[in-house]
């Protein structure tokens, strides 16, 4: 009975207290200030010192964009700081609009969430820093003002949109813009595309003539659109001596079919490498920094001349770039389970991926092991995304170290022509985990190759067997 008072007592004590903490709770959320009732149009139209803020979002569209249920964040330059605003943008429509854009952001964010800074997507399109203090190089002056669609902060300065990479470079006059320019084609989009039928011998679609053509771009492709906005880069711009120079250095090594190609090649396989993802500020750059193609390239800071931070990170203007040949050409190497087709499709039953454990080191090892086919020059194909035009020295490791594997047998490497006699038939020794030399081959002009593995030239189950671990080819370089 006494028991059951008690439970009585403290209930009476702990909900008066509960209203109590309740009601406080609920004075502190509840929309005690006007402004949490307005839009952040109606918050910037009220204020005398955004004015003019509100009448470039007026001439732009962008109060109805603020007047709408979505939320948004706005950091307002005020009437004394647009008062430096150039006439040029205040007068072309287009301009004002990115300029006006360019201090609007989807979604609220106030000053305690950088930690320390936040990168992010503006309406314009481009990206802006904001920090606990700062935004871009504007100091906030004013911040943390709450509507029911967004956060309203002020500042001293006005922040122009950067241009992108591309966007500055295609300013200058430097060789290296056009050198860019000339790695532009034209593809199509099937999704723009208008498709008209079938093509009944190959039954790819066939499209409208005219329609859906899109420019692309050899170096983007291979390394990333320099006008993407979302991803940061570290770009190099060389003086056009420095470009000439690096060009020369690796032109002999890329000698295509026509003159024109060579040129074109050349240029894609030196700007590749100028080209770094992530921001890399002067203060924080090191000794060398490692391209988006996987090249090291040296970073001397003495033979930087200029510095552009831009939407998307930061350019360098520099008068050398001194990329090792052996960087650039680098050796290719192939795992041999990981092949591109075979000479018959119809051996699937005898062709073995393992996993395997080196014996001499303990390592865990990946080959193919191909047997009792029964036939003669039986191949296994590799593709080789390039080769340069150099010679290259070529080794391969080859276990057979199968149980069932009891006779040695003899496999032939070959590139682009499996009937070619240029590398001579290697016997395969039984469990030998080492590289072996098997031959030289010499590109003689830049691309891509197809290597071949190929089988004696008999059916006899044990002699015409293949095997392979990874080959690999060296560059021999001057």
């Amino acid at each position: 009975m006494l028991i059951k008072h008690i439970k009585h007592l403290l209930l009476l004590l702990v909900v008066p207290a509960a209203i109590v903490s309740c009601n406080k709770y609920n004075k502190q959320i509840e929309p005690n200030q006007p402004e949490l009732g307005e839009n952040l149009e109606q918050l910037i139209q009220q204020n005398p010192q955004l004015s003019k803020f509100n009448e470039y979002l007026v001439k732009t569209g962008y109060d109805k964009v603020l007047s709408s249920s979505k939320m948004f964040t706005v950091w307002a330059p005020d009437n004394q700081t647009l008062a430096g605003l150039d006439a040029g943008i205040v007068s072309d429509t287009a301009k004002l609009k990115q300029f006006v854009g360019n201090h609007l952001v989807n979604l609220a964010y106030t000053t305690d969430m950088p930690n320390p800074s936040l990168r992010i997507q503006s309406l314009n399109g481009k990206y802006i820093n904001f920090s606990k203090t700062q935004f871009e190089d504007a100091t906030i002056v004013s911040a943390n003002k709450y509507v029911s669609n967004g956060v309203l902060h002020t500042i001293n300065k006005v922040v122009l949109p950067k241009p992108n990479v591309w966007e500055y470079v295609n300013t200058t006059t430097y060789a290296e813009k056009a050198a860019i320019s000339s790695l532009d084609y034209t593809a199509i989009d099937s999704t723009k595309a208008v498709q008209i039928g079938i093509d009944p011998v190959t039954g790819k679609p066939v499209y409208q003539a005219g329609t859906g053509l899109i420019t692309k771009n050899q170096l983007y492709d291979r390394v990333g659109d320099l006008r993407n906005e979302a991803q940061l880069y570290t770009f190099i711009l060389l003086t056009d001596n420095a470009l000439a120079s690096e060009r020369a250095k690796i032109k002999p090594y890329v000698v295509g079919a026509t003159p024109a190609q060579t040129e074109l090649t050349a240029s894609l396989h030196v700007i590749k490498d100028l080209v770094i993802k992530g921001q890399y500020n002067v203060a924080d750059l090191p000794a060398t920094l490692t391209s988006a193609d996987g090249v090291v390239v040296p970073i001397d800071k003495t033979a930087i001349l200029e510095t552009h931070v831009v939407s998307n990170g930061v350019v360098y203007v520099m008068s050398k770039a001194d990329v090792k040949l052996s960087d650039k050409i680098r050796t290719y190497k192939r795992e041999g389970e990981l092949p591109d087709g075979f000479s018959q499709n119809d051996k699937s039953g005898n062709i073995l991926y393992r996993t395997r454990i080196n014996p001499n080191t303990n390592q865990i090892y990946n080959d193919i092991f191909i047997y009792n086919h029964k036939v003669p020059l039986f191949n296994v194909r590799y593709r080789i995304p390039e080769l340069y035009a150099v010679k290259y020295q070529v080794y391969w490791v080859a276990p057979a170290d199968a149980t069932t594997q009891t006779v040695t047998f003899k496999q032939r490497f070959e590139i682009n022509d499996p009937a070619s006699t240029l590398f001579p038939e290697i016997p395969i020794t039984l469990k030998n985990f080492n590289e072996v030399y098997i031959g030289d081959y010499t590109a003689a002009t830049f691309g891509s190759a197809i290597a071949y593995v190929i089988a004696a030239n008999n059916g006899v189950d044990g002699t015409n067997t293949i095997n392979l671990d990874y080959f690999k080819l060296v560059p021999v370089l001057p």
